[in-house]
């Protein structure tokens, strides 16, 4: 099989979530003449936000910051018509791929398309995520060894953690005094005077062992703007480190041997 020139810009390592709820997001919202910070900012933070122009860019659904007619239909599609254009952007899109092979193709097979890319690491890891959820959406055929490829978050979440990224910022800007508060007993070893007044927290298991806890209680109405930048940048990482950890923990187990 001939494969094609492979583009050097970088493929979506958004999380898939995401770039469903941006459309989800622009179906109320309504496609704008720019696609510009200022117009997504305040609906998702400073690197979701890049990540998510840059996989628009990648699928041909944004050339620089201009709209390309492909999000109009993102947008009002239906569902049999959403998949069916997913799955056409999809193969358009990713020239290092041959889809002919992705129904019997190792996770091993998968990376090693993969590094064609100018990505490596955790980077890589996340692309092939947001390609394998994609491909699903589009219900491409592959195999069930490429569809476990899928990654999920690997952080414990605590007492009244809330579910993801969105939730947590959401609960952060509530008044202190309309949330709930944790009990002692709920999150063994933590500080009683973190637990007294916070309604977040999660619980990282760090790969070279031992855990990381991180407690969320501010009022974001009442940060400066250097400390509100710093506790999204902090919420983020943290995130991101959850779900890269359980990647390198799948990566793992997937290349033992007899894995």
């Amino acid at each position: 099989m001939e494969r094609r020139s492979v583009p050097m810009m970088p493929p979506p390592y958004v999380s898939f979530n995401t770039f469903r709820s941006l459309r989800e997001w622009l179906g109320a919202e309504g496609v704008p003449l720019r696609f510009d910070r200022s117009f997504w900012q305040g609906k998702f933070s400073g690197s979701n936000g890049t990540q998510l122009v840059a996989a628009l860019r990648f699928l041909g659904l944004l050339d620089g910051d201009e709209p390309q007619p492909g999000m109009e239909h993102m947008v009002e599609a239906g569902p049999d018509e959403w998949r069916g254009m997913l799955a056409g952007m999809l193969v358009d899109s990713y020239a290092a791929v041959p889809f002919d092979e992705l129904p019997r193709a190792t996770p091993a097979m998968v990376r090693g398309w993969f590094r064609a890319y100018p990505i490596d690491g955790h980077t890589l890891r996340k692309a092939i995520s947001f390609f394998v959820n994609a491909s699903k959406e589009a219900e491409l055929p592959m195999s069930n060894a490429v569809r476990k490829m899928a990654k999920s978050r690997s952080s414990r979440q605590v007492s009244t953690v809330a579910p993801d990224k969105a939730a947590v910022r959401h609960s952060a800007v509530a008044p202190l005094g309309s949330r709930p508060r944790a009990s002692a007993a709920s999150a063994p070893g933590v500080d009683a005077e973190l637990q007294g007044g916070q309604a977040n927290q999660t619980v990282i298991d760090l790969e070279s062992g031992g855990t990381v806890t991180l407690g969320v209680r501010v009022d974001l109405f009442q940060l400066s703007a250097r400390d509100r930048e710093f506790v999204l940048k902090l919420i983020d990482l943290t995130m991101e480190y959850g779900e890269g950890r359980g990647e390198r923990m799948e990566d793992d187990l997937g290349d033992s041997p007899g894995g």
